[in-house]
């Protein structure tokens, strides 16, 4: 990546040698540091230490509120790095290091590699680190030290924390985030349980809905042909400010069977609070895990019922029995999850009936079967599917081999091995040039470090270099622009037609061959197929690529 002169970084009539970013973070893993470490009482100490500092300009700041320090996927951090590699910024400042991270291996990737790498000056305030005023500072042993201490106390204060939910837990106080549909936490008891009555009435209502026979998929239709948000929709209309009344606004969100089969099963409804279900990999990997049902903990009557003890027992008998009588599909559909419904979106689900010693498997639009009958059938056969893919597929597969052949004979003209040959020349040329430069700069850094040159003829030099290898870069650009729309372009092709060519004598679909050239089968009402294939864009280019030639020769 071409590196801009740091001394020539313009803001109207200000020039500004450092463009800052600064840092803030804060988490439930800071523990009694909370107060201390707050967002504002960042920002102010790093204000007050920027007001000592000439040549500087704070160009954004970066908060991540409620992040632990222990991963580094971190919305407004990734945004900050976005802007380091965009060379918005070249300043990172932070109260400490414990604010920057506190995973010990990734925390020292950053500042001891990456920053360097692209001529970022790293501030840690309290912990006297400036990467440009004491470059020592970086490279002392307190630091790796310090990061370490930062990553137990992260695992220390995760065990603590889990430790104490646990505890809260088993005395049946709820520690979850959510509340289950139909509930909310008491104003007076964050940790109580109070029934809401606004969503408990559609509670009741799935719950008589089965006890009727209805089943999950006709309540699910129900509720969404009804109108009826479900909690998501709720906050999200509420997040925007928008009408709860559902004709008021499109609903983007919908009831699902999933939902509502965890809702049917879950014993928080007669009174009972169920948690610990899930955990995380580790302090530093917060991916979910969940739990054997052995290792839940279930402590009964802790707040009021929505449904009563006997019903609740009656839809568990239900459910055992519908469960067993479900017949799964006889094989697994080759298609996966390729297959959608050309007019709503959403998948297809494949439903096979077996009539005597006839079986009968068709697709139908997922929407329309499962959720609300907002959209059509979209009714095909497996068969007639099958036919029409391999159909397609073969179709596509003559298209792209017989611009294969066109390429091979443009690959193999004069004109274009002239072309290439004066591309890679010019290439290698800059390249070593900028390889020159960059081992120059090495040179005249390590010449100022051993006092042989003075620190403002090191910047002289380091400033030449740094645009040489800049105007470099800019011209590798240049040729390469230019060569990618004469030549490269046939030298990339091969790696996507080779997908093709192996399947030019295919005679039968397997799960392979969709995976391999298919991205999505869209299934319109009446029968019709759409097949999106992979790799379009560079068909598309090479169609152009080959009209762009043909009108080139002609003229």
């Amino acid at each position: 990546m071409a590196r801009k002169n740091r001394n020539l970084i313009k803001n109207g009539n200000f020039s500004a040698k450092w463009k800052v970013g600064i840092y803030c973070r804060l988490s439930s893993d800071d523990g009694d540091n909370a107060e201390s470490d707050s967002i504002r009482n960042q920002k102010e100490l790093i204000s007050f230490y920027l007001r000592k500092e000439d040549d500087i300009e704070i160009v954004d700041y970066y908060i991540d509120d409620g992040y632990s320090g222990t991963s580094f996927s971190r919305p407004d951090f990734k945004r900050m790095m976005k802007d380091v590699f965009d060379e918005k910024i070249n300043t990172i400042i932070v109260k400490d290091l414990s604010r920057f991270g506190r995973n010990y291996i990734e925390t020292g990737i950053y500042i001891e590699e990456m920053f360097p790498t692209y001529n970022v000056r790293f501030i840690a305030i309290n912990d006297n680190i400036d990467s440009y005023k004491d470059p020592k500072s970086i490279n002392n042993v307190i630091v790796p030290f310090k990061n370490l201490m930062n990553d137990e106390y992260a695992k220390d204060i995760s065990n603590k924390v889990k430790s104490v939910y646990r505890t809260k837990a088993l005395k049946g106080e709820f520690v979850g985030g959510t509340t289950p549909y139909g509930y909310k936490k008491s104003i007076e008891n964050k940790y109580k349980l109070v029934i809401d009555e606004s969503e408990a009435v559609n509670v009741r209502l799935m719950f008589k809905m089965y006890l009727d026979g209805e089943g999950i998929l006709r309540i699910c239709r129900y509720l969404n042909d009804n109108k009826i948000l479900c909690r998501k929709e709720v906050q999200r209309r509420q997040k925007r400010n928008l009408s709860l009344n559902s004709e008021a606004d499109e609903i983007l969100y919908k009831w699902s069977k999933s939902t509502i089969g965890k809702i049917l099963t879950n014993e928080t409804y007669i009174g009972n609070v169920v948690q610990n279900r899930t955990t995380t990999v580790s302090y530093r990997n917060h991916s979910i895990v969940y739990k054997p049902k052995e290792e839940w903990i279930v402590v009964k009557n802790t707040h009021e019922p929505i449904i009563s003890e006997n019903d609740f027992k009656k839809v568990q008998e239900m459910f055992k029995i519908k469960n067993c009588d479900k017949k799964k599909p006889s094989m697994p559909s080759i298609y996966g999850w390729k297959i959608k419904c050309a007019d709503c979106g959403k998948a297809m689900c494949r439903i096979e009936d077996t009539r005597g010693k006839n079986m009968y498997s068709h697709f139908y639009c997922r929407q329309y079967k499962t959720v609300s009958s907002e959209c059509s059938p979209h009714k095909i056969s497996t068969t007639e599917l099958n036919e029409l893919v391999l159909k397609t597929i073969l179709m596509q597969v003559k298209l792209v081999l017989n611009v294969d052949k066109i390429f091979e004979k443009i690959k193999d003209s004069e004109e274009t091995k002239k072309i290439e040959q004066g591309y890679k020349y010019k290439a290698n040329k800059l390249n070593n040039e900028i390889e020159k430069y960059k081992r120059l700069k090495k040179v005249s850094y390590e010449d100022w470090k051993l006092g042989k040159i003075t620190k403002e003829t090191y910047q002289e030099y380091a400033e030449d270099y740094d645009k040489r290898i800049e105007n470099a870069n800019n011209e590798i650009k240049v040729i390469t622009e230019i060569y990618n729309q004469s030549i490269q372009n046939l030298k990339s092709d091969d790696y996507w037609i080779e997908h093709y060519r192996r399947n030019k004598k295919v005679k039968e679909l397997s799960r392979d061959i969709i995976e391999e050239l298919v991205d999505t089968i869209f299934v319109h009402e009446g029968g019709n197929i759409t097949i999106r294939f992979k790799y379009e864009d560079e068909y598309k280019k090479a169609l152009d690529f080959i009209n762009c030639k043909e009108v080139k020769d002609n003229e």
